[in-house]
């Protein structure tokens, strides 16, 4: 076949057709809408609720690292704040994602997937992130299936296609897109959702006649197309089933809050804003699923309400100078002390018999551990709440005590090379996710590269 020959060539209205149907944002994360009965509403199910938050450029480890395991273990300086949270957060050592050792520029994109990185920096095709396989089952329960926030920086969610889904940076777009009115009210949303049905229908229509007449390779890419306009039209009927589902309503003082201008310069403020958010959207069960990016590996932002006038990325390259050190152990601190206060605040809004943050299981970590040489074994890694989803905490878990008997930091370049190379090959951050995605009901016996669950924070 010529695929030259103006026999094949997809003419302008295919296009157009095409750029209909590709324009709306694809439902990547619901491959089907088993959890909706005859009325099109949800069943109910009993929340599992995952929160994922990432921060750049890893941290300062010489003071990060708690050097006892067990129950009996001390939180290190940065981590004081979680002391009042102590039954219900894990912290975890030696975890890495085997393919990614030595390829730290990527260390963000796979925190959540684990995909492999060229060693030659060749092209990058990523894979489906634990998030988005959690929203696939849980998501369809929820208006969203998931969330994508981003303080600063881009999305930590990636679809089945290898494929990073937009995440949204202002609160009070976030906010509306949730809570606020359809545009044009409810009759003009549906009319909306029928053309792009329409356009849906006329694309798999013409794909079908052409797919008969192309080679392998493109036949290959069409079939990757293909399947994007499938998920839209999946999130479109998933849309129309929720559109005379009322969205929850608030008081007009928590509108306000989320709706204000905020200075960005107040930057404790501002996080913990994009924290009450996550709260309220879990709350109100219009989502079970969260990702955020806190920080860019590329800026990291800095911290004017400590006094930190530097990047959190200029910090990570601190050349061993001990004010650029104490400096980033402050930023540390500042991360984990905005942790503490979401924790807080899921343990505050009672549910049942429980709270929150009894069904709602949080990792909080970075993809780097050590940022000056862009180490990314031993990373920071806080597993917290999911009591409900039969999670237990009260342990520091460690898999690199086993092998090395003792820390000392104070030998700072002994200290780095296991945050360089990782200690034990077993202890993949790969099992961890697994063991969330079991908390929340995915049945899979493997992801990405993990060798099993981790016993140690299952009930």
């Amino acid at each position: 076949m010529n695929i030259q020959s103006n026999k094949w060539l997809l003419n302008r209205r295919h296009v157009l057709r095409g750029l209909g149907a590709s324009i709306a944002l694809p439902m990547l994360n619901c491959m089907q809408l088993p959890g909706f009965g005859a009325t099109g509403l949800p069943r109910s199910t009993t929340p599992k609720r995952s929160v994922f938050l990432y921060i750049p450029n890893g941290v300062n480890t010489l003071t990060w690292q708690i050097e006892k395991a067990g129950a009996d273990y001390e939180f290190s300086a940065p981590l004081q704040s979680l002391e009042r949270h102590r039954h219900e957060v894990t912290p975890v050592s030696g975890l890495h994602h085997p393919m990614v050792i030595g390829k730290a520029h990527n260390c963000d994109q796979v925190w959540l997937t684990g995909a492999n990185v060229p060693s030659s920096g060749g092209a990058f095709r990523n894979t489906v992130s634990a998030d988005q396989l959690i929203a696939e089952v849980q998501g369809e329960f929820t208006r969203f299936p998931s969330l994508e926030m981003a303080i600063d920086g881009f999305s930590l969610a990636w679809s089945r296609d290898g494929i990073q889904i937009p995440a949204e940076r202002n609160v009070k777009s976030i906010f509306e897109r949730m809570f606020g009115e359809e545009r044009g009210g409810k009759e003009a949303v549906r009319r909306r959702l029928n053309r792009r049905g329409s356009i849906l229908d006329a694309v798999l229509s013409d794909a079908q006649s052409v797919n008969r007449n192309l080679g392998s390779e493109d036949r290959n890419k069409l079939d990757e197309y293909l399947t994007a306009v499938r998920q839209v039209e999946l999130r479109t009927e998933k849309a129309e089933a929720w559109l005379d589902v009322p969205r929850p309503s608030l008081d007009g003082s928590v509108v306000g809050r989320f709706t204000r201008q905020m200075n960005r310069d107040q930057v404790r403020e501002y996080h913990r804003l994009f924290y009450d958010l996550m709260v309220l959207a879990l709350r109100t069960d219009t989502t079970r699923v969260i990702t955020c990016m806190i920080g860019s590996e590329a800026n990291g932002g800095a911290i004017p309400d400590i006094g930190i006038s530097q990047t959190r990325h200029g910090l990570s390259h601190h050349n061993g100078d001990p004010e650029q050190l104490r400096r980033l152990t402050q930023t540390d601190t500042f991360h984990v002390e905005q942790l503490s206060y979401f924790l807080d605040q899921l343990k505050a809004h009672q549910e049942d018999d429980g709270n929150l943050l009894d069904t709602t299981q949080v990792l909080w970590g970075s993809g780097m551990s050590y940022g000056h040489s862009h180490g990314n074994a031993n990373l920071p890694i806080l597993y917290a709440g999911g009591k409900k989803l039969g999670v237990k905490h009260g342990r520091h878990v460690d898999f690199n005590l086993p092998k090395i008997g003792k820390y000392n930091v104070a030998a700072a370049s002994d200290h780095y090379k296991i945050c360089g190379r990782p200690v034990d090959d077993h202890a993949r951050l790969s099992n961890l996710l697994l063991t969330m995605m079991h908390r929340c009901g995915v049945e899979t016996e493997q992801f990405q590269d993990s060798l099993g669950v981790i016993s140690e924070v299952v009930a």
